[in-house]
């Protein structure tokens, strides 16, 4: 009997104890459990929120192209195509202009016609533009036409005003352009329809960029010029988290756009002509390490690249037909999760706060509970 007496405060202390340790487990498993399944709903939700995010910047890409692909298809409905000389193509001078303040992502439009004659209409709305062609302080456009006659090759530059009227004629040096030997040109009479060319270098400007062309049969050929910078400030429009990389390019890995133009100004040099960049020649050694599962493929995967996981989307889009053009996305998965990381984070810790609060209230229920016995 004393025995008993002597362990009875003991059995009191260890029974509310035994009685709440299953309260407490169980708090924590289903802790773990709320905590396994919303990461499970994270990620189901992340990978179909990384593909709407694809899906807007290829519809946007597609609005960038397609306009100006259409106001070529009016354009090669016009008599333009039949004009001789210039006095008559003056005539569609605010024709073309209107199709770039259309489009304002356009660098020029132009038309090659099949015996060399040539006609291009482009904006002078900066100074470096203005600088470059060395034109009238107050000229907003300029028009270069190429004419071929039995006498030779005429080039001239008209520079006009805002309201398209010439302030300025003058005869320029004939430096051998001959629209018909141009990738733009060649590509579309073989193609015989309308098509987006990869990168090259621009005659006139020197800048890399890609071609919108539309022909109309052997007569000639209609052209919109898009530089890399325009499309690659595009796809800086869609960055959606600070960290992640967007590019478009080709099968061969050569960029058409990159969401940082600057890393685009410089090229590699060839042994004979400059050329257009590939992704592995950007300066980022994410896009480097990517590159070496090779360009021309479709996936979708998360990778740790840098130290840090990467959500990584490459898939094939279909821009008026273009064939052999990817789009790359990779976004940190900790940015694209950011809120559901915090939110599941949060939950976790309610659970097992709530767990610890209600030790104590146990506790009380079972000394009251074992003291009224």
């Amino acid at each position: 009997m004393p025995v008993t007496t002597r362990n009875a405060p003991r059995r009191y202390l260890l029974a509310p104890l035994l009685g709440l340790l299953p309260t407490l487990l169980l708090g924590i498993i289903l802790s773990l459990f709320h905590y396994q399944q919303l990461d499970r709903l994270m990620h189901a939700d992340g990978s179909a929120l990384f593909q709407r995010i694809v899906q807007q910047v290829s519809r946007e890409l597609e609005n960038v192209y397609h306009p100006p692909m259409q106001a070529l298809n009016l354009l090669s409905l016009s008599h333009l195509v039949h004009t001789d000389n210039l006095s008559e193509r003056m005539d569609y001078l605010p024709m073309l202009a209107q199709v770039i303040t259309d489009n304002p992502q356009l660098n020029s439009v132009y038309t090659g016609w099949h015996d060399g004659d040539y006609l291009m209409m482009r904006p002078l709305g900066n100074p470096i533009s203005q600088q470059r062609f060395s034109a009238p302080q107050k000229a907003r456009w300029m028009a270069w036409h190429i004419n071929t006659d039995d006498a030779g090759r005429h080039n001239s530059y008209l520079f006009l005003d805002e309201n398209l009227q010439i302030i300025e004629a003058r005869m320029a040096a004939d430096e051998g352009y001959d629209p018909r030997q141009r990738p733009w040109y060649a590509a579309a009479t073989k193609a015989e329809q309308r098509l987006i060319t990869t990168p090259y270098l621009f005659f006139s400007t020197r800048e890399f960029g890609t071609t919108l062309a539309r022909a109309n049969g052997s007569v000639a050929v209609f052209g919109a010029d898009l530089t890399l910078d325009r499309l690659s400030e595009t796809l800086r429009q869609q960055q959606m988290t600070p960290s992640s990389e967007l590019i478009l390019y080709t099968a061969d890995g050569v960029v058409v756009a990159y969401q940082d133009p600057n890393r685009l100004q410089h090229t590699t040099q060839g042994s004979n002509s400059l050329e257009p960049r590939r992704f592995n020649e950007l300066g980022s050694t994410l896009l480097a390490t990517l590159a070496q599962d090779g360009f021309n493929q479709e996936r979708q995967a998360i990778e740790t690249l840098e130290g840090q996981r990467w959500v990584i989307q490459q898939q094939r889009i279909d821009i008026l037909g273009t064939p052999d053009v990817y789009l790359a996305v990779l976004i940190p998965e900790a940015e694209l999760l950011s809120e559901a990381y915090r939110l599941r984070k949060l939950g976790l810790w309610l659970s097992l706060a709530v767990s610890v609060l209600l030790l104590p209230i146990s506790w009380l229920l079972w000394r009251r509970l074992l003291n009224s016995d």
